[in-house]
């Protein structure tokens, strides 16, 4: 399965609108591999020196290095022109989802009504959206996560898709593979015998990582969990026009409220870098606590260890976490998963974390995996 399929809950852009995404893609490659690269050049030859002929010493400290560095003009318009792009780019998808968002509506309501439909939908009217979702434009998106305009709106799983598309092009991940598809993968490579007839994905935002295990294990009862109605709503009717049996549920992944026992397989993709501390080592409880004996868990997301960089890439990253809105990426960061799972439960020897290649050999992502103890 294509990391980015073609399907009903689409909204195909008209001849203005797609000269506008080639645009924004023709400047994301632009501002990523001819502007971004140059930010260390400025440290070493400008930013350090300044530092050092003030101080009589490198800059210890990331603070440090952002002292100097933003005071430095290059750097200023390598910045402004990565903010530019993002936002660009979600304009760029905006367009025509506003334009088609009569007829998203009308799609989900058809799917989501169908009586030959595989999966289901279960919101919860008394939930309350964490602010952590509500307040705060992750990746700047229009509206945040959290964007609902009442029943049968999916405008914050559309403008999710959307960008997600072409953020993932805009910095080369390849599309020839789900993240999903990916952690299947490793399983097979893994636990050969493995063949989970329960499955739970976390954190699933608008579903592309969730109907690839309905494809691949169809014996399989697939659920997945989200706090964003809006998400849910277009992640559902995403799967039921992909003819994925998937079952979407409004809860927290840090207070799932399954049954103990309940899944042979949990995971999450992209996730633990949009959690606070607390939820994310909730996650890790829940997963052993709902996983049955012999279960897996593995939560996936981006290769991003602060202790695997050099200090300016940590001041680097940390531009994200201020300027793109990425508010709990350096806690995920500076998180040390295996010890997460220990703390979960999951014993020392049945715990592994490390990097895998994306298969077309665009990028790696990290993986932190634990199997519980068989009965």
């Amino acid at each position: 399965m294509v990391r980015n399929p073609t399907h009903e809950m689409l909204s195909p852009p008209n001849h203005d609108e797609r000269s506008l995404q080639q645009y924004v893609l023709s400047l994301k490659h632009h501002v990523g591999r001819e502007i971004q690269p140059h930010k260390r050049d400025i440290y070493e030859r400008r930013a350090k020196p300044a530092f050092e002929k003030a101080h009589g010493r490198a800059p210890k400290t990331w603070r440090e290095i952002g002292d100097v560095m933003l005071t430095d003009p290059d750097y200023q318009m390598s910045i402004a022109l990565n903010t530019m792009a993002q936002d660009l780019m979600w304009e760029s998808v905006a367009d025509p989802i506003y334009r088609n968002i009569d007829k998203l509506g009308d799609t989900f309501a058809k799917l989501s009504q169908s009586p030959d439909k595989k999966g289901s939908l279960e919101l919860d009217l008394d939930f309350e959206v964490p602010k952590g979702i509500s307040n705060v434009s992750i990746h700047r998106q229009v509206g945040t996560y959290a964007y609902d305009r009442g029943e049968g709106d999916v405008t914050a799983g559309a403008l999710y898709e959307g960008g997600g598309n072409i953020y993932s092009m805009g910095i080369g991940v390849g599309t020839g593979y789900s993240k999903g598809e990916i952690v299947q993968a490793y399983l097979r490579k893994q636990y050969p015998d493995f063949d989970p007839k329960m499955i739970l994905d976390i954190g699933c935002s608008a579903g592309s990582s969730s109907t690839p295990y309905a494809m691949a294990y169809p014996d399989a009862e697939v659920h997945a969990i989200d706090v964003a109605p809006g998400l849910l709503r277009y992640a559902h009717a995403r799967a039921e026009s992909l003819g994925a049996a998937v079952h979407f549920h409004q809860r927290d992944g840090g207070e799932t409220k399954f049954p103990e026992d309940t899944f042979d397989l949990v995971v999450s993709h992209n996730v633990m870098h949009e959690m606070p501390q607390k939820t994310t080592e909730n996650m890790f409880k829940e997963s052993f606590r709902i996983l049955k004996p012999g279960g897996i868990a593995v939560h996936q997301d981006l290769r991003l260890r602060f202790n695997d960089f050099p200090l300016f890439d940590q001041f680097d990253f940390r531009w994200d976490q201020l300027n793109n809105n990425e508010p709990y990426l350096v806690t995920y960061a500076t998180n040390d998963p295996d010890d997460l799972f220990r703390k979960a439960g999951f014993p020392e020897e049945n715990i592994w974390s490390g990097l895998i290649d994306q298969p077309d050999g665009t990028m790696k992502w990290f993986l932190s995996v634990a199997q519980k103890p068989a009965a």
